[in-house]
């Protein structure tokens, strides 16, 4: 159960992102969307392998979606908060992973 935390970020991504699809058009969708959702597999299987600093590609990620927030796209919704509860997130299962990597 501990190790699909390593992948949760990408199973949402990849559930809103599918989703989002097949409502709207996956055309729509930039496809550095798909690139981001590839770095959180490899962070998460990285992690997953006691590698701590898989965590480094999902923090990108993170800090990538806190820039998209500060730019005026006009979206409904920013990503700003998002990409910092992500960093937060990797920080915390790169700790895990660390102390995991110790034993």
């Amino acid at each position: 159960m501990k190790k699909i935390l390593y992948f949760l970020p990408f199973i949402l991504g990849c559930i809103l992102y599918i989703l989002g699809g097949m409502v709207g058009s996956f055309s729509a969708i930039n496809p550095f969307v798909w690139v981001a959702l590839g770095m959180l597999f490899i962070s998460g299987f990285l992690m997953d392998k006691k590698k701590w600093w898989g965590s480094i590609l999902g923090i990108l990620v993170g800090i990538l979606l806190i820039y998209m927030g500060s730019q005026e796209t006009g979206q409904i919704v920013s990503e700003t908060p998002i990409g910092i509860i992500m960093c937060i997130y990797y920080i915390i299962c790169g700790i895990v992973a660390y102390k995991k990597e110790r034993k």
